[in-house]
């Protein structure tokens, strides 16, 4: 294969990847770093077609052109990684201004016929490719981990193809002939058909990168409820088994809370199912609100919601749970002109400290649950099994006095702190 057939070759496969991202873009404009990428296959493209115009065109549009055009599709395609590796944009115009000095620096040198014009700007697509590789080595997500990976090592061959061809321009500055190489020297033209070679492998992983992207958009909208917003009981199955193995390993407490809400049946028979989704969503709101942002909300089904809280101890867990309950009673939901009040019921437990499952952890909050609705509902009961736990296996020097199933106050459990000493 030759160059020409190369360039061929590498322009079609443009043509169909940018037909590609451009739907993966328009399909979901929230992933902008596709479009970034789709950006900088469409400047690639117009690169392309100037230089495969040399010869029948002004040099300045085939090559000075071609070179700038090539210089704005590099730092396209590093916004369009940052985007998915960092989600930010870019903290200072200090990128975007280096960019714009060096293609004046190298307008200038090629119309003024100053040597080394193509070291400017080799020396900004290196500097391009480095910070490119340096943000994929620094990646954390397991979605982009392999195909991280794959880019830097890419980028970085590139970055060697490209010091040996600014090598080779050093040779011709310094025979001071004329600026042909790619028709005097066939070392330009294998080296970048290598190059064309790795543009080809990128721009599979371009397309990689955003469906990966949709792909877990696709998982994390098919794992939320759709009328709370808060999480499913498939996805909460999924959290739940990682947090369960993290708290094995790590030996800190998990707390599990099955919540329920009081009588919602008459709440929908009396303001109708849209009165209990209003009900429910209020309620689901307050919960993020009070809550922590590494705790889990996740609606179990109908009127039931599941509480992770990491990190914390059952009796812990208990007093903030409490809490919500006040929160909840005293929370008024205005819909149709008519006020909605509404309680709730919970049953709390906490990772044992050796060989307990989510499975388990699961039934004894959901019979902790149906004790604190036979109790009288709106209260808190704590799993039996964990209130008889030495105090220090549960987390927290305090101890719970009193029966431990039925709640002394009547409307929600009793904790009553110990001396410490």
């Amino acid at each position: 294969m030759d160059l020409r057939t190369s360039f061929v070759f590498y322009f079609v496969s443009l043509t169909l990847y940018l037909v590609v991202l451009t739907s993966m873009a328009l399909a979901d404009k929230r992933v902008v770093g596709t479009r970034w990428l789709a950006y900088s296959l469409l400047i690639e493209m117009i690169k392309i077609g100037l230089q495969a115009m040399a010869g029948s065109v002004p040099r300045v549009l085939s090559t000075m052109v071609a070179n700038e055009l090539n210089l704005v599709a590099y730092f396209t395609m590093y916004m369009g990684m940052r985007w998915f590796i960092r989600r930010e944009p870019l903290r200072s115009r200090r990128g975007p201004i280096v960019l714009l000095v060096a293609m004046a620096v190298y307008c200038g040198m090629f119309l003024l016929h100053i040597p080394y014009a193509f070291h400017v700007m080799g020396v900004v697509v290196l500097w391009l490719c480095w910070s490119t590789v340096q943000m994929m080595a620094r990646q954390q997500e397991e979605r982009f981990r392999l195909a991280s990976g794959i880019t830097a090592v890419l980028l970085l061959v590139h970055m060697g193809l490209l010091l040996y061809r600014m090598a080779l321009a050093t040779e011709v500055y310094h025979a001071g002939k004329n600026w042909a190489p790619q028709s005097t020297d066939p070392r330009w033209s294998y080296s970048m058909m290598f190059i064309v070679m790795l543009a080809n492998c990128l721009l599979i992983l371009y397309v990689w990168f955003a469906a990966a992207e949709m792909y877990s958009a696709v998982e994390a909208t098919a794992g939320i409820d759709a009328l709370t917003g808060c999480l499913n009981r498939r996805a909460l199955m999924k959290i739940a088994s990682q947090e369960v193995s993290r708290s094995l390993r790590t030996q800190m407490p998990l707390t599990v809370v099955s919540m329920d809400l009081d009588h919602f049946k008459q709440v929908n028979d009396t303001y109708g199912h849209a009165g209990g989704d209003a009900v429910l969503c209020a309620v689901v709101a307050l919960l993020k609100n009070r809550l922590r942002g590494v705790d889990v909300v996740a609606r179990a089904g109908g009127e039931e919601f599941l509480l992770l809280l990491p990190d914390t101890d059952a009796i812990s867990g208990a007093k903030v749970v409490d809490g919500l309950l006040h929160a909840v009673a005293a929370m008024r939901v205005e819909f149709d002109g008519r006020t909605i009040a509404s309680t709730v019921s919970a049953g709390v437990t906490q990772s044992l400290p050796r060989g307990d499952s989510w499975t388990a952890m699961l039934n004894r909050s959901d019979r902790a649950l149906y004790m604190a609705k036979h109790a009288g509902r709106n209260r808190v009961i704590l799993d039996e099994l964990v209130a008889k736990l030495p105090r220090r296996a549960v987390g927290v020097r305090a101890e719970i006095q009193g029966d431990t199933s039925v709640p002394n106050d009547g409307t929600t459990m009793r904790i009553i702190r110990k001396r410490l000493g």
